[in-house]
């Protein structure tokens, strides 16, 4: 389906122009300025893991947030749902959130508006048919803004977010040393970006590794990890 305003004069289909479309959200403060209400009093920064579910990695990481009562937001691809929809219920079981990630994580500028579109419905309509939910949430391949994914996106009712710090985890500097580093410089209303599905270069085994030293420090500053659900 093809969502676009009426024919212009001269008879061509018009797209819902971009500026129409909200920002995406970067961080916990973004919303803040946005006037969003109810900000989740202890929520100091949101946890986000992408290109899962992966059958050897989130489950580990979910063991370690139990650990450290701490609650992230899984941005999964429908392909992954598909295959391992009991990794899905764990998640929510768990108390943490789900985000559209796409079906394929195809790079968004590769492929045709009506293909982008169908990327994040398709997707939506296997995590309802999985957990009977609809996301709230979308976050772009390679946080690649294009503008057929957003309209989508927004039609169903989610939100764009991006993220306000990557440990990336991912490629030549997604090592163990720069991971631990990077975690280390995480603050306050920061939307963090990691990987629990092992795809392309993603590095979750070393994220795994870091994750129970920083969610410990998290806790000696009385900090908490919250879904982006509870943000509001």
């Amino acid at each position: 389906m093809n969502f676009l305003l009426p024919k212009s004069k001269r008879g061509e289909l018009q797209p819902l122009p971009h500026l129409l479309l909200p920002p995406p959200i970067r961080a916990i403060s973004h919303l803040n300025k946005l006037g969003i209400p109810n900000v989740h009093a202890r929520c100091s920064i949101c946890l986000t893991f992408d290109d899962g579910p992966d059958p050897i990695y989130t489950p580990k990481i979910l063991e370690v947030l139990e650990n450290h009562n701490a609650k992230a937001t899984f941005f999964v691809l429908g392909e992954a749902v598909e295959q391992f929809p009991g990794l899905v219920y764990e998640i929510l079981k768990a108390g943490h959130g789900i985000g559209n990630h796409t079906y394929s994580h195809s790079h968004p500028w590769m492929m045709s508006p009506l293909r982008a579109q169908q990327e994040v419905s398709k997707t939506n309509s296997i995590i309802k048919s999985v957990t009977g939910i609809t996301p709230r949430w979308f976050r772009p391949p390679f946080g690649r803004l294009r503008a057929a994914m957003r309209r989508q996106a927004h039609l169903e009712g989610m939100r764009t977010v991006l993220w306000s710090r990557s440990v990336i985890d991912w490629g030549m500097l997604g090592n163990k040393a720069g991971i631990a580093r990077r975690l280390e410089t995480i603050e306050p209303g920061d939307i963090v970006l990691m990987h629990d599905g092992k795809r392309e270069a993603n590095n979750p085994e070393f994220t795994v590794e870091c994750l129970p030293t920083f969610l410990q420090s998290l806790g000696e500053k009385a900090l908490a990890a919250c879904t982006l659900d509870e943000v509001f």
